[in-house]
Parts: structure tokens; sequence; C-alpha cells
């Protein structure tokens, strides 16, 4: 039972990339926590604005939140064995990050965002995250 004032949003969003190599070996990869950290703090914050473009639009139609607590439920598009956990944090941070550019949340601190969750969601076509926000909206 969802208490009144209190809202689910979900959305299916695709995982944060990033581009690797030069020339003909470039390509595009998921981004995993083990990739971001040893990445140079300018390539990581590219990497970031890009992915607060591609979820502005969906952010700004969000209602504003007094608290959230996301959950989330990882799709991979291979079978390769993953931690779900490394790929959970990338997309956690880029989009509290986001959600406090667009003022969607006042802050991304435990008095705003209260925790959250993560699933493996199966193997399929595409990876993606289907993001469940469950929080107590302001009036």
């Amino acid at each position: 039972m969802v208490k009144p004032g209190t809202t689910r949003i979900k959305a299916i969003l695709p995982l944060p990339l990033y581009w690797k190599g030069r020339g003909d070996k470039r390509r595009q990869l998921l981004l995993s926590t083990n990739t971001w950290l040893p990445m140079h703090y300018t390539q990581r914050n590219n990497i970031k604005q890009n992915y607060h473009e591609i979820v502005r639009e969906w952010c700004e139609q969000l209602p504003k939140f007094k608290t959230l607590r996301p959950e989330y439920t990882i799709h991979f598009k291979n079978k390769r064995k993953k931690d779900v956990d490394n790929y959970t944090t990338p997309l956690h941070k880029f989009l509290m990050d986001a959600m406090v550019e667009h003022g969607v949340i006042k802050d991304d601190n435990y008095e705003y965002v209260t925790g959250f969750s993560s699933d493996f969601g199966g193997v399929g076509d595409e990876n993606y995250a289907v993001v469940e926000l469950v929080g107590e909206y302001e009036d």
C-alpha cells in the first residue's frame, strides 16, 4: 500500500556507456565501477554529462520529491556473468546528480535519498535498467 503523498514512478533507462579505442577499433562499452574509477576526471565528467543529457527530458517531467528510494533492475544483452553492483553504482550516481541538477530532489544525501536497491532482471536484446522511484513528493 502506498501512503498518501507517496508515489511510484517507473521508467526504462539506458545504462551509462563510454567509448574506447581509436579509429576502426573504436567501440562503445558499458560503464562499470571498475572502468569508471581509474579514468581521468575529465573523461569521467564527460561521461556523466552525456548521461545527464540522455535523462534530461525524463527528469524534467518528474515531480519534486521530499524523499526518494530508487529501485534498479538491471538487464544485460549478453550472457556473460557480471557483477550487478558494478553497473548499478555509476547509474545511481549519474541519475541522482541529474535529479539534483533538474530540481527533482534538493540534494542526493541520505536525508533525501534514503537508500536504493538493485536486482538482476535477466538477459535480453539490450542493456537497460528498469528504474522505479519510490518516494514522498512535495505538495
